[in-house]
C-alpha cells in the first residue's frame, strides 16, 4: 500500500482498498448477492398470501422463504466477516505507514507537531476506517438495492402504488443534503477540538503533581477548561444539526407509507387490488422505508470517516526531496557562514568554526543565547536560516537521517529509554554488539557493578532498571548508548547535568579512552570546570568565539 500526502481523499481510499482487493471484492459481491436473495422471501410471502386466498397450500412457498432467509443471513455474515478482515489489515497497514512517515520526518518538522494530535490520528482517526470498510459498504449496497428491488416488486403488484411510494423520497433526500451541507466543516472542527482536548488532558496529567504542590485546583487549568467549553459548544451545534436532519428525513420518508396505504385501500374498494396484495403493499412500504432510514445514519458516519481520512493524509509519506548519502572517514567538521533565528529573533549570525578529530570542545554562554540551537543544526533537529555544516568540505545540508546518524550522536539531559531489556536499549544503535565491549564501556563509566546488581543483569527489563538506578546513573547509561554508536562526532548537551564534578570527569575520561579520535562538543553549566579540553567556545551576541580561562 503506497500512500502519499499529495493524494486526494478518494485516491487514498482507493489505495487502501486495493491493498486488500480480494477480500473487499468478495465482501461487496456477497453483499450484492445478499440483497438479491433477500427479495426472495418477499416474493414467497406474496405467493403464500395468494395461495391461501385461492385455497391452496402455502407450504412450498414458506419452505423456500425459510431457505432464502437462511441463505441471506449466511451471505450477510460472510460479507461482514470478509469486510472486517480487510478493515483490520488496512488499519494496521495505515498505522504502520504513518509510523514510517513520522520516523522519516525531519526532527524539526516532528517537533512542530502536537503529541496529543498525533496520538489522536494514530488511534481514533485510524480506527474510524473500521466502520467505513467493515460496515458501510454492505450497508450502502443493501440500502440502495433493497428499496429499488422492493419498489419493482410493488410495481409488479400495481405500478401506480410504486410511483406513489417513490414520490416523497427525492424531496426527503434533497432536504437531507441541504441540512447536511455544513457537516464536513463541523466535523473537521469537532475532531480538531477533540485532539486539542486530548493534548490538554495529557498536559494536565503531566502537571498535576506541580498543581497539587502549589494547591492549584483543577478548574484553574485554563487550557483544559477552554477546550472542554469549545467541545461542549461544537457538540451542541453538531447534535442540533444531526437531529434536525434526521427528524426531517424521517418525516418526509414516512409520507410514502402514509400515501401508499390509503391509496391501496382505495384500490381494494374499487376492486383493483386484492386483500392479499393490500397486505403485501403495507409490508413492502415498511420494507422500503427501513433501509432508507438506515442510510441516513450510514451517510453521516461515512462523512465522519472521510474527515478522519483527511486528517490522516498529512501524515502519509510525501514526495521525498533528493537526499545525499556520504561515507568517508571524518577529517574535519566545519560550520560555514551559519545564521539562525528563532521566531524572527536572531540567535547566531555568520558563524564560522572548524573542528578536527580528537578535539574536545566546550561551548559556553548565557541561557537562551543559542548554544543548544546551534548544535541542533548539526544533529538535524533544526534548519539554519542560511549557511551549513560540512564534513571534509562536503555539505551536510541534504544528508539523509541514516547518513547523519553514522557521523553524529547526541545526548541531552532528557533520558529516554524504550520498552525491552537494558541490553536492547544499550545496543539500539548496533545490531551485533560484543558483550565484552559493552561491559568494558560500562566499567569505564563506573556502571558495571550497578548493572551486575540487577536481578537479570543486562537482560533486566528497563522499567525495573529505571526503578533501581538513580537519575545520574540513567544519564550515564544514555551516554553509554551514544558512545557505542562510535560516531566521529558526539554532542553532549547538558548530558551530565545530574552528575557531580568527579562523576562528570570520570565519564569524559571514559569517553576519551573508548574513542580517542572522536570530536566531543560539550554544553554544560559547569563547562569551565571540564578538564582536558582542547578549546573553549563562547556564544555571545550572536557570535561564537574562542574563550580563555587562564
Amino acid at each position: 500500500m503506497l500512500l502519499s500526502k499529495d493524494m486526494r481523499r478518494g485516491e487514498a481510499l482507493k489505495a487502501m482498498l486495493q491493498s486488500e482487493r480480494r477480500q473487499v471484492a468478495l465482501s461487496l459481491g456477497s453483499a450484492v448477492m445478499c440483497s438479491l436473495v433477500e427479495v426472495v422471501p418477499w416474493v414467497c410471502l406474496l405467493l403464500s398470501l395468494e395461495a391461501m386466498a385461492s385455497g391452496e397450500s402455502p407450504i412450498l412457498y414458506l419452505l423456500v422463504f425459510v431457505i432464502a432467509l437462511l441463505g441471506r443471513y449466511g451471505l450477510y455474515a460472510f460479507a461482514v466477516w470478509l469486510a472486517h478482515l480487510a478493515a483490520y489489515q488496512i488499519i494496521q497497514k495505515t498505522r504502520q505507514h504513518i509510523v514510517r512517515a513520522l520516523a522519516s520526518m525531519k526532527i524539526e518538522q516532528l517537533r512542530s507537531q502536537k503529541r496529543g494530535d498525533i496520538e489522536k490520528r494514530l488511534s481514533d482517526d485510524c480506527q474510524s476506517l473500521e466502520p467505513l470498510i467493515a460496515h458501510h459498504g454492505t450497508d450502502v449496497i443493501n440500502g440502495l438495492l433493497m428499496p429499488a428491488l422492493l419498489t419493482i416488486l410493488m410495481g409488479y403488484i400495481d405500478w401506480r402504488l410504486a410511483l406513489i411510494a417513490l414520490l416523497p423520497l427525492p424531496v426527503a433526500l434533497g432536504v437531507q443534503i441541504m441540512l447536511m451541507s455544513g457537516f464536513r466543516h463541523r466535523q473537521e472542527k469537532y475532531m480538531q477540538i477533540v485532539a486539542n482536548m486530548h493534548q490538554a488532558q495529557m498536559e494536565f496529567l503531566r502537571s498535576i503533581g506541580v498543581m497539587k504542590l502549589f494547591s492549584v485546583d483543577a478548574d484553574s487549568y485554563l487550557a483544559l477548561s477552554r477546550t472542554i467549553r469549545s467541545h461542549n459548544k461544537i457538540v451542541t451545534g453538531y447534535t442540533r444539526m444531526m437531529v434536525g436532519a434526521w427528524v426531517t428525513f424521517v418525516t418526509l420518508a414516512q409520507a410514502s407509507l402514509m400515501l401508499v396505504v390509503p391509496a391501496a385501500i382505495a384500490f381494494v374498494q374499487m376492486g383493483q387490488l386484492s386483500h392479499a396484495e393490500l397486505v403485501m403493499v403495507v409490508c413492502i412500504s415498511a420494507g422500503i422505508l427501513k433501509p432508507w432510514l438506515d442510510l441516513t445514519q450510514v451517510f453521516s458516519q461515512i462523512q465522519q470517516s472521510f474527515v478522519a481520512v483527511d486528517r490522516l493524509l498529512p501524515f502519509f509519506h510525501t514526495t521525498q526531496t533528493v537526499v545525499t548519502s556520504y561515507d568517508a572517514p571524518l577529517e574535519s567538521l566545519s560550520c560555514a557562514q551559519l545564521t539562525l533565528s528563532r521566531a524572527d529573533n536572531p540567535l547566531l549570525n555568520d558563524v564560522n568554526v572548524e573542528f578536527y578529530p580528537g578535539e574536545r570542545v566546550t561551548i559556553e554562554g548565557e541561557s537562551g543565547v543559542g548554544k543548544s540551537s546551534w548544535l541542533m543544526t548539526l544533529s538535524g533537529a533544526l534548519t539554519a536560516d542560511s549557511g551549513e555544516w560540512r564534513v571534509n568540505g562536503a555539505s551536510m545540508k541534504d544528508w539523509d537521517d541514516a547518513t547523519r546518524s553514522r557521523y553524529i550522536a547526541s545526548v541531552d539531559q532528557q533520558v529516554v529509554f524504550f520498552s525491552g531489556s537494558l541490553r536492547d536499549n544499550l545496543s539500539l544503535v548496533r545490531e551485533a554488539l560484543n558483550d565484552d565491549e559493552l561491559w568494558s564501556l560500562l566499567s569505564l563509566m563506573r556502571l558495571k557493578d550497578v548493572v551486575l546488581k540487577l536481578p537479570q543483569g543486562l537482560d533486566s527489563p528497563i522499567g525495573e532498571a529505571q526503578r533501581l538506578f538513580s537519575g545520574g546513573e540513567m544519564q550515564r547509561l544514555a551516554i553509554v548508548r551514544a558512545a557505542l554508536a562510535k560516531t566521529p562526532v558526539l554532542i553532549l548537551d547538558e548530558a551530565t547535568a545530574h552528575l557531580d564534578q568527579i562523576s562528570e570527569q570520570t565519564v569524559l575520561e571514559g569517553l576519551r579512552q573508548y574513542h580517542p579520535e572522536q570530536i566531543q562538543l560539550i554544553i554544560s553549566h559547569r563547562a569551565t570546570r571540564v578538564q582536558q579540553v582542547n578549546r573553549r567556545l563562547r556564544v555571545e551576541a550572536g557570535e561564537v568565539q574562542e574563550s580563555r580561562h587562564d
